[in-house]
């Protein structure tokens, strides 16, 4: 069994994702398979998976979207379909540098049960919404909060809790599905904390992709606030606090019942009972 599944969506950046393939697999030391979905990209993207191939083997797993459905039903696409006891996801803009993978997974092999994720740490180009930072060199690396509660833009969990929490809400598109899932595992009663020394480059390349996406983007943030009863934004300071990583409240407008790890079971106000899905 591999150490760890990298599941990598891409469409139409052949040029990115070959230094994407690149860096991921270059002096990784664990176990490791990637699982590239291609959403029907008609640029070289099936040329530059053709020459990793042959340099991977069966390391390197693809699969091509007839049409395609945005990041996060394909990357829920790669996480079904994944054999490592351990998983994450990249975007194709993003590097993560040498050494972190295996960091990020031998911290999530140490994590008491309750930890569904250790969180990495990317670049963020904002000064907003920030949990803790990491410096290499003089370059910031940063993990984010959501209304004073810890996410992980880029987790690594065991395949098991992936499972248990159902993946992304398919529900959202391209974005919001990382905090989303991240609100999912804290109401489980599980936790996330940051993965020390495991860093990723997040270039956010602004493209006509990236451009044609930007309204659904846009949808899916409002769709994530809809969903949770989070607290009120606070314009005047970071309200996060390290000693309380979590000031979630639950699920709007409903009484949510989930599984523990330990077999618990936890419920938050309101009227109905839901599943976390």
């Amino acid at each position: 069994m591999f150490d760890l599944t990298v599941v990598l969506p891409t469409c139409n950046r052949a040029k990115l994702l070959r230094e994407a393939i690149e860096q991921i697999v270059t002096g990784v030391r664990c176990e490791l398979e990637l699982i590239v979905v291609d959403g029907a990209s008609t640029d070289e993207t099936p040329g530059v998976l053709e020459t990793a191939r042959a340099k991977l083997g069966e390391r390197l797993r693809v699969i091509r979207e007839s049409t395609r459905g945005g990041f996060v039903r394909a990357a829920n696409t790669g996480f079904r379909a994944a054999t490592g006891r351990n998983l994450t996801w990249l975007n194709d803009d993003a590097r993560p540098l040498p050494g972190s993978l295996d960091l990020a997974v031998e911290q999530i092999d140490a994590a008491p049960e309750d930890v569904a994720f250790v969180a990495m740490f990317h670049r963020w180009h904002s000064l907003r919404n920030i949990a803790y930072q990491m410096h290499r060199g003089r370059r910031p690396y940063s993990l984010c909060h959501l209304r004073g509660t810890l996410y992980a833009n880029f987790p690594v969990g065991r395949r098991l809790t992936f499972e248990r929490l159902g993946y992304f809400d398919e529900g959202f598109y391209v974005a919001a599905a990382d905090p989303d899932l991240s609100l999912k595992a804290w109401h489980a009663g599980m936790r996330i904390i940051p993965a020390y020394g495991a860093m990723i480059d997040h270039d956010e390349v602004d493209d006509p992709r990236r451009q044609a996406d930007h309204p659904r983007a846009v949808t899916d943030n409002e769709r994530l606030f809809d969903k949770w009863d989070l607290p009120a934004k606070d314009p005047f300071r970071n309200n996060f606090d390290p000693w309380r990583p979590c000031t979630l409240r639950g699920l709007r407008g409903a009484k949510v019942e989930v599984s523990l790890p330990l077999g618990r079971r936890k419920s938050e106000r309101g009227e109905s009972v839901v599943k976390v899905t």
